[in-house]
């Protein structure tokens, strides 16, 4: 099982060979008004004549599928389809092209038909059980090779893993930012309606989750340390409500904080050497630090009522949190000062939300410059997502109209948002809660296929 949600080291296993091409980037940004999808062709991958058997066309046919769905999930590209460019790929113009730059290709045939991003692809056998993998991104108005790599060594098995790290490259070179295709998601799921509710880590897009925790109790709250090496989560296995943390090599899990009263949601420092999270003294719930090593908690944050959901923002100067002070829980920021790596203390704070009856779970994004969260809007009767700057200015609703959406979690490049929603088929009308996705500014909402009967409660882990 650690196998599965251990992130490959794959490219320690290929011999990486001396196609390594790439351009500057092209900056594709989601927020700007500006955006539109990049028109991408992705056509079949070719075949060398040492790969003419089945095995090597049912790689190839995996490989260039699994390219078009990563590059469809970013919500940058566009994916063209075959039949635009069809009478393109019969012209004499060969489907490879020479090793230095664009060789002959037909530039401006490709940009008639609209194409601005192309992939072009062949598989070659190195043995009876390996292949190598020659593939070029070419941006067709600059004229140019984005991403060019030669992968080599491949066995069957590693096919879709090498797409995912050339995908990575592929975002990076668009965004100049991270890539999401070798990260991983947390969360809380149920597979049936009778069972409890357990803690899974899967692939960046839901798939292929792996149950973490054990035991017929419910469990609450995962989160990724910023590393992907640790998981905290609240467990009721002692009859309370205790903070466990779960380290991802091992696959061992043991007790963080198990104080009579709440001890859930916790959220580690980008340093990896704090965790805050919610605790409570006879029902005063307030915000407490402990070491991930163990030992004694530390009262970080508190005031009259509820102090819940810590924050931290990526380069630790601030903490986002809830407090309900003033009446109702709105969100708030604390500026920081560090008496020591594990002693935050709290300078200054300020509430940044005033409208909303319930505000809760803010996220940062890893530029630190916005923060989303989960309103409930009384009127409608709905939690929905909104975003705003650090200081409580540019407000932005990002959902409407589609059940309640809360928890929402940036993608270790800040281009998407994982949250968890209720809605069904997209109407105002309440179900079982799923984990979806969407593009920072809410476009492009869809659900992710996680085979599971609920899940909630998401966290996205970094890309390793």
């Amino acid at each position: 099982m650690k196998s599965q949600i251990i992130n490959f080291t794959l490219l320690t296993l290929m011999a990486l060979l001396p196609l390594n091409v790439s351009a500057a980037s092209i900056v594709v940004n989601i927020d700007s008004p500006q955006f539109r999808e990049v028109v991408a062709a992705i056509p079949e991958f070719g075949l060398a004549k040492s790969a003419g058997d089945s095995d090597s066309r049912a790689m190839a046919a995996e490989a260039q599928a699994e390219l078009a769905r990563l590059f469809s999930f970013t919500g940058i590209f566009k994916i063209m389809s075959s039949a635009a460019y069809k009478e393109l790929l019969q012209k004499p113009d060969p489907r490879w092209y020479s090793d230095e730059g664009i060789g002959n290709l037909n530039v401006l045939g490709w940009k008639t038909v609209g194409v601005e991003s192309l992939t072009l692809a062949e598989l070659s056998k190195d043995s009876a059980s390996t292949w190598s993998l020659m593939i070029r991104t070419i941006d067709i108005g600059r004229r140019d090779v984005l991403v060019g790599k030669k992968y080599s060594q491949i066995s069957r098995s590693q096919i879709i893993a090498v797409i995912r790290r050339y995908g990575d490259q592929i975002l990076r070179a668009y965004t100049g930012k991270s890539g999401i295709f070798n990260s991983k998601l947390v969360f809380i799921g149920r597979p049936n309606a009778n069972a409890a509710k357990q803690v899974y880590i899967s692939d960046f897009d839901g798939s292929r989750p792996v149950q973490i925790s054990r035991g017929n109790y419910p469990h609450l709250s995962p989160s990724f340390s910023s590393d992907g090496k640790f998981v905290t989560f609240t467990s009721y296995e002692a009859g309370n409500p205790d903070l466990y943390i779960y380290d991802v090599a091992s696959g061992s899990t043991r007790k963080l904080s198990g104080q009579k009263g709440i001890n859930s949601g916790g959220n580690f420092a980008t340093s990896g050497k704090v965790v805050a999270f919610t605790g409570s003294v006879n029902g005063d719930a307030d915000i407490y630090t402990i070491l991930p090593g163990g030992g004694s908690r530390r009262l970080f944050i508190s005031g009259s009522g509820l102090d819940v959901d810590p924050s931290f923002s990526p380069d630790g100067s601030k903490i986002a949190f809830v407090s309900g002070r003033y009446g109702n829980p709105h969100i708030f920021v604390a500026s920081l000062n560090w008496a020591s790596p594990t002693e935050p203390r709290v300078i200054s704070d300020k509430r940044l939300t005033y409208a909303g009856w319930y505000n809760a779970t803010p996220a940062w994004t890893p530029e630190g410059d916005r923060i989303a969260f989960a309103g409930y809007d009384k009127e409608i009767d709905r939690f929905d997502l909104f975003m705003m700057n650090p200081d409580g200015t540019k407000l932005e609703r990002l959902t409407l109209r589609a059940g309640d959406n809360e928890r929402p979690w940036f993608s270790p490049n800040g281009q998407n948002i994982v949250f968890m929603s209720n809605r069904t088929d997209g109407k105002n009308v309440k179900s079982v809660h799923q984990l979806y996705i969407m593009n920072r500014d809410g476009g492009n909402q869809r659900q992710l296929e996680t085979g599971l009967y609920e899940a909630q409660t998401p966290c996205w882990g970094p890309n390793l």
